[in-house]
């Protein structure tokens, strides 16, 4: 298993540093999400330049996280959809400068205080937001990973295994892959082994972090009431061999959830 951290929104931890402790804790990938201070527009060829010879140096990959606010490419307001549209095709083009070849994306919530029978709009339009950004991507050599998320008051598109399947599986030929976040999936009550061999060779990379089924915490991994065990063995019965990524908020949580990953048989121990 190939494992990588999130450099997340709002991380304290200056990017080189973050690297460095990446290569140090033995990790062959970096997650860099496309918030201030790395959205596309912010990112001058000087900058990508930089980031790019600051991985390689230290032996990372890059994979690009979309937007995680203020897009919505399920929206029902055509013009804040052609708005999400833009910026993630940006989030390809930088993709493409950093020599990344995976960006994740999500699908979009809809509104959980509209009429349910508004939902088939908001499929129709991330079916529409999909078919444009895909025609991008493919010509760009990037792969779109669409990540499921978790249960909130809104109603996220892609919450339940059926649902990541549907649309990943619609727009299979355009290269279109699914991220498998196993948190987000916990708050939905979801059976992790279960979706895992659902979703099968259609997984790109896997998000790891805990939580106790209720909210989206992103504890170390055996901090909550996840059942890491019946997972794994799932993920290895697909012969998944992908990014795994872990989103957690400090240096403490990523070192304590590589040796829990160890402890299990998951890593190999140093």
């Amino acid at each position: 298993m190939d494992i990588g951290a999130s450099f997340y929104a709002g991380c304290e931890i200056p990017f080189d540093q973050f690297l460095s402790m990446c290569s140090d804790l033995g990790m062959r990938y970096v997650e860099i999400q496309t918030e201030h201070p790395y959205t596309p527009s912010e990112m001058s060829q000087e900058r990508v330049n930089e980031v790019r010879e600051l991985a390689d140096t230290r032996g990372l990959d890059i994979i690009l996280h979309g937007p995680l606010f203020d897009t919505n490419l399920s929206s029902l307001k055509e013009c804040i959809r052609r708005a999400s549209v833009k910026f993630v095709q940006e989030c390809v083009d930088l993709a493409n400068r950093l020599n990344a070849n995976l960006v994740v994306v999500h699908a979009g919530s809809y509104p959980g205080d509209l009429p349910s029978n508004l939902m088939n709009k908001a499929h129709d339009q991330l079916h529409r937001s999909l078919s444009e950004l895909t025609k991008v991507a493919v010509d760009s050599g990037v792969t779109i990973g669409v990540e499921n998320k978790q249960k909130s008051e809104d109603r996220e598109l892609v919450l339940y295994p059926d649902e990541h399947l549907e649309i990943v599986e619609a727009f299979r030929d355009q290269g279109v892959k699914a991220v498998l976040d196993i948190g987000h999936a916990h708050t939905a009550n979801c059976d992790l082994a279960g979706y895992t061999c659902l979703l099968n060779d259609l997984i790109v990379e896997l998000h790891l972090h805990d939580n106790n089924g209720l909210s989206d915490d992103h504890l170390p991994l055996g901090a909550g009431s996840i059942d890491f065990q019946s997972f794994f063995e799932a993920v290895k019965s697909i012969g998944f061999a992908g990014p795994t990524i872990l989103e957690l908020k400090n240096r403490y949580d990523l070192e304590s959830s590589i040796g829990f990953l160890r402890q299990n048989g998951i890593l190999c121990k140093r």
